[in-house]
């Protein structure tokens, strides 16, 4: 039976905020391209589409720009260490390290700040560091100022409590680090994808019941692995269409305060914009970006049932 289109999309004001975040972070992301040069302008959509949740948020615009230039700095290097695994770990880790300001105050906003400087360390490796290092610091500081002018950055900050999100922060840091050294090790062409997937899936459950929890999990997981099989079939043209709208049906969730239908369509857009610099056609690549997509969401699943448990023993403490 086929889903009902409100299963699918939430109300009409959410989703016409959602669609105007959308086209906010397209045109930033053309507008640094035309002016910079192409690296640039993908490094603009890879810094505006890691703070577009915290630029929804009310706070100072300094704060997504120095989260903007914490992460560009590291993209910029991770550059000129693609053949470097465990020097490119260590800057996806410190990725999260330089998000952990942020998370602490606005709650889990900016978990794809691994997945900027790990893109810089592989598939985007070629926008050199110049084009990294402006493109992100353009991007963080241009969507969230563009927002505010428009007047939607009207939500409260959710912060978490300091132990449940420094918790995440480590596993976060330890997955995505262990991650990339690891698929970069052995030379794998999409090693991206094993850190878009655990980024994506891995989110702190602290005060959610077992089964919201549960269904949140399924959610991301479920947006991951069809996101990465459509991906790996269609032109990348195509997953650029779709992770456009995937995007907006994220945003659009996260407004409603649907973290479960949101999660899902975030780590859909998240693999989707993944495969846009990727050849479709080719089942061998197809086969190893769907792999990866399953092994970093093995591990997000693994550290996340840790951080339940340690949650757990925290409480009977």
């Amino acid at each position: 039976m086929p889903l009902a289109p409100a299963a699918l999309l939430p109300s009409g004001p959410a989703v016409r905020v959602a669609a105007v975040v959308v086209g906010v972070l397209l045109a930033v992301a053309a507008t640094v391209g035309i002016t910079l040069g192409l690296g640039a302008g993908v490094g603009a959509a890879l810094g505006g589409l890691m703070v577009t949740v915290l630029a929804l948020q009310r706070g100072p615009l300094w704060h997504p720009l120095a989260l903007g230039v914490a992460v560009g700095v590291l993209a910029a290097l991770a550059t000129t260490l693609a053949d470097a695994p465990l020097a490119l770990g260590a800057l996806t880790a410190a990725s999260v390290g330089a998000s952990a300001p942020v998370v602490l105050r606005y709650g889990p906003v900016a978990g794809i700040a691994p997945v900027v400087v790990a893109a810089a360390g592989t598939d985007a490796a070629s926008i050199g560091p110049g084009g990294a290092l402006a493109g992100v610091v353009l991007g963080a500081v241009a969507v969230p100022a563009a927002l505010a002018a428009l007047g939607l950055a009207r939500a409260d900050p959710s912060p978490l409590p300091p132990r449940t999100t420094w918790a995440y922060l480590a596993a976060l840091a330890a997955g995505t680090g262990v991650a990339i050294t690891v698929a970069r090790a052995l030379d794998l062409a999409h090693a991206l994808w094993a850190v878009v997937a655990l980024s994506a899936v891995l989110l702190p459950v602290r005060g959610e019941t077992s089964a919201r929890a549960r269904r949140r999990v399924l959610g991301t997981v479920a947006g991951t692995l069809v996101g990465a099989v459509v991906a790996s079939l269609i032109p990348g043209w195509a997953a650029a269409a779709l992770a456009v709208a995937a995007a907006v049906g994220g945003v659009a969730w996260s407004v409603a305060r649907d973290q479960i239908r949101g999660a899902a369509f975030t780590a859909a857009t998240l693999v989707l914009l993944a495969g846009v610099t990727s050849t479709a056609g080719a089942w061998e690549a197809a086969a190893q970006r769907i792999g990866l997509t399953l092994a970093g969401v093995a591990l997000a699943v693994l550290l996340a049932l840790g951080l339940a448990r340690l949650e757990r023993i925290e409480e009977r403490a």
